[in-house]
């Protein structure tokens, strides 16, 4: 995700008439295998037989840990971070009407200043061609979150997902809040979390700083604090759906995570798309 950026034109999957669909989806697979070695696969993806991304993160074994209901259908959906798309094409797949945000050149990260490289480059190439492969109809916005609003994106969501996103922010609070303005229905957060706070059992809960190590991570909070952090942006019912440790390379033990589950506050006077 990015610093408070210029909010660049939405980009969707290419929509063919259904009878050239898989000829479509056919020549974009084929790409996909010409192109491999142009893109740092974030995430592990299963397009067709043989055809995997050799991502960072194999999400696909943790799906079912999230608690996304199963069906989505007639639900418009935000997905906060999309990268390549991994959870944007799940919602979808459940149904879904679904909105992805990210930013659209690297420099726009919310870089730690001595983690920002000199060189600068377009984002979303990815997410454009596994779009294609898979036939989706996602809309890609090119936004950061701390410029999302529901002005600019048509309206409030029945759902706002964001995974594994705010401990790159240099200021998640601000991110939930806005996540907090575009949600008319439930949030699904799933954050690392910093277990050693845990042990002192403090009172208010606390975060550990992080943005000195080389993973461009700012701030790892407690699982309490999280669940604090949701409730100060202006979520109400917040729960704790569950922990888990995410597999990763650079991880052996895994990387604890939590899933906070939370309810839109009501929201007089709310801004949605037209009929």
């Amino acid at each position: 995700m990015a610093e408070s950026v210029p909010s660049c034109p939405t980009v969707s999957a290419a929509e063919p008439p259904p009878g050239d669909r898989a000829n479509a989806a056919a020549a974009a697979i084929a790409e996909l295998r010409a192109r491999f070695e142009e893109f740092d696969w974030y995430h592990t993806q299963e397009l067709a037989p043989g055809i995997v991304t050799p991502g960072m993160f194999d999400l696909r074994g943790y799906v079912d840990h999230y608690g996304i209901p199963q069906d989505l259908s007639g639900m418009r959906v935000l997905e906060v971070g999309t990268f390549e798309g991994f959870w944007a094409f799940e919602l979808e797949r459940r149904g879904a009407d679904v909105t992805a945000i990210d930013i659209d050149r690297i420099q726009q990260l919310d870089w730690p200043p001595r983690l920002r490289p000199s060189e600068d480059r377009q984002r979303g190439g990815a997410f454009a061609l596994l779009a294609q492969a898979r036939g989706s109809s996602v809309k890609r916005v090119g936004m950061s979150i701390y410029d999302a609003n529901p002005e600019a994106l048509g309206g409030r969501f029945d759902l706002v997902f964001c995974g594994s996103v705010l401990i790159h922010l240099r200021d998640p609070m601000l991110a939930l809040e806005r996540m907090a303005e575009l949600c008319r229905g439930e949030l699904i957060l799933c954050e690392e979390y910093a277990k050693s706070f845990g042990l002192f059992r403090r009172p208010g809960g606390g975060a550990e700083f992080r943005g000195e190590s080389p993973w461009s991570v700012w701030w790892v909070p407690t699982t309490r604090t999280w669940e604090a952090m949701v409730r100060c942006a202006g979520f109400e019912s917040v729960r704790r759906h569950r922990t888990f440790k995410m597999r990763f390379r650079a991880a052996p033990g895994g990387v604890p995570h939590v899933v906070v589950h939370a309810a839109a506050a009501a929201k007089p006077g709310s801004i949605e798309p037209a009929e």
